[in-house]
């Protein structure tokens, strides 16, 4: 049961020049509580989390703690008042330790300095409670995206504060880290600790949270109680109107597909996978699933030729070829999404317009330099193609939501006529709809013959959107599962072989 009211937001605003990110919005918390919020890309809720840590000065409302008011400056105000945010976004020191980014600001201090001793042995507390599989003494830089997110959060505990925010804590995460994490939450809300909770995984929010509130727009909506609701309801709210839930499913092709367009035979790289065989078709989707260090995202940028094998062959149409870099699998048309949408895949500061066109830029050459009114209309064809839903193609990229973000880099690659196309992690930290949105187009782009390997964290996502499904464990592929006859547990199965 949830205590005390610990804390308030009144009449939360937050205007960005003319544009309001967040308008009039009232949120509580109690002591031993999960407060859930949810809308879609660019509802607010980050904006909202931002201001509650410090990050962000609201332009109007107040915060108050046990009912005094507050005033922060910057997080570290927010800090000493109790409140820590765990970000979506990977913000860490990468050339330091785990152990150091875990107490970092928070050392243990003695007469003649930090006292180390004690302090990797906190931070090493704080970690296992989170993943004791994690050394806290090696460097952040060499973790996968999904280790440095558990630091992160581990990070997030050692500020000792009694209010977490976590922000899709879960979007890098495999179900069986889930479950650990979630004991972890569990553990916080016993000790009498309050969670604001954000996350587009709405099974998450029905099993976690206390009360659910809804944004969209900038706007409160309304709150819910998860034993009252449903996930129907709860898309109805964020979005404001229907999502048929069923589309994606009856769009599924039911044509079987033959032709091998990429063969992976024996390919290896030290520590990162063995002895990796697999076939794609044309027009199929090739979902690669596994938990953490199962080596999903370094196979693909191996394929990719970001890394190189120690040994193995790949060979595109029955064709031998060796990607010696990211260059030469673009010539033989295919391509690689990196899981890190916005620190690998889009260049902030450029236009909409600029980063759909920037793979292509050698057809809008002409002897005066580019064709940028060819560009422009380019860039809009493919904006109305793929629903992106910008202001004008002129319009900063960085300016839009994480799926749209992700449809303009999938209309960078469409744009360069790919054949092979690897998505790592496609739907990670967006809303609900634009993840139907985008697994409904890459069912189309797959009836018109584009080979598609699909590796995500998801399962259920997996299964709704794959043919064929190649499940990874410790480097190693321990099996390939027509979708047809796969379950969770089956493919979980496999996952921890």
């Amino acid at each position: 049961m949830a205590g005390e009211l610990f804390f308030e937001g009144r009449n939360l605003s937050k205007r960005f020049g003319l544009h309001y990110a967040l308008r009039d919005v009232s949120v509580n918390i109690r002591s031993g509580e999960v407060h859930a919020v949810i809308g879609e890309n660019g509802a607010g809720k980050t904006t909202l989390m931002n201001i509650i840590c410090g990050k962000v000065r609201p332009s109007a409302g107040e915060l108050r703690r046990n009912g005094t008011i507050l005033h922060f400056s910057s997080p570290l105000d927010a800090h000493r008042a109790g409140i820590a945010i765990a970000p979506q976004e990977i913000n860490l020191c990468p050339l330091l330790s785990v152990a150091e980014n875990i107490v970092l600001g928070n050392h243990s201090r003695g007469r003649f300095g930090i006292e180390w001793k004690e302090t990797l042995h906190s931070a090493a507390q704080h970690l296992s409670e989170i993943d004791e599989t994690i050394s806290p003494h090696v460097t952040v830089a060499t973790l996968s995206a999904a280790h440095q997110q558990l630091v992160q959060i581990a990070r997030a505990a050692a500020t000792n504060a009694d209010i977490l925010i976590f922000d899709e804590p879960t979007a890098a995460l495999t179900d069986r880290e889930t479950v650990r994490l979630f004991d972890f939450l569990a553990r916080i809300r016993a000790r009498g600790g309050a969670i604001f909770y954000i996350s587009h995984r709405l099974d998450e929010i029905l099993q976690l949270a206390d009360r659910i509130t809804v944004l969209r727009d900038g706007k409160f909506i309304t709150e819910l109680n998860p034993q009252q609701t449903d996930k129907d309801e709860m898309v109805r709210h964020m979005a404001g109107r229907e999502v048929d839930s069923l589309r994606l499913q009856q769009s599924k092709s039911t044509r079987k597909a033959t032709e091998t367009v990429l063969k992976v035979h024996d390919l290896s790289r030290n520590q990162e996978f063995e002895g990796v065989t697999f076939e794609l078709r044309r027009g199929e989707i090739l979902a690669i699933s596994g938990l953490i260090g199962s080596g999903r995202t370094e196979l693909g940028k191996c394929i990719f030729g970001v890394t190189q094998p120690d040994r193995g062959e790949i060979e595109i149409e029955g064709r031998p070829v060796r990607h010696r870099r990211p260059a030469d699998a673009i010539a033989n048309e295919l391509v690689y999404l990196p899981e890190e949408r916005k620190r690998e895949g889009i260049f902030p500061l450029l236009s909409v317009t600029e980063n759909i066109c920037i793979a292509s830029l050698a057809r809008f050459l002409s002897f005066f330099g580019l064709r940028w009114g060819e560009m422009a209309k380019t860039g809009a064809e493919y904006i109305r193609r793929i629903a992106i839903r910008t202001d004008t193609p002129q319009t900063p990229i960085m300016n839009l939501s994480g799926g749209n973000q992700q449809k303009v880099i999938l209309a960078r690659w469409l744009l360069s006529k790919c054949r092979i196309l690897i998505l790592d992690e496609p739907t990670r930290g967006i809303d609900v709809n634009a993840k139907f949105e985008i697994q409904s187009l890459l069912r189309e782009l797959g009836a018109q013959g584009l080979s598609i390997i699909y590796i995500s964290s998801e399962l259920q996502e997996i299964l709704n959107v794959s043919d064929r499904i190649l499940v990874m464990h410790e480097g190693r592929v321990k099996g390939v599962i027509e979708t047809s006859t796969a379950t969770l547990e089956r493919v979980l199965g496999l996952a921890m072989a």
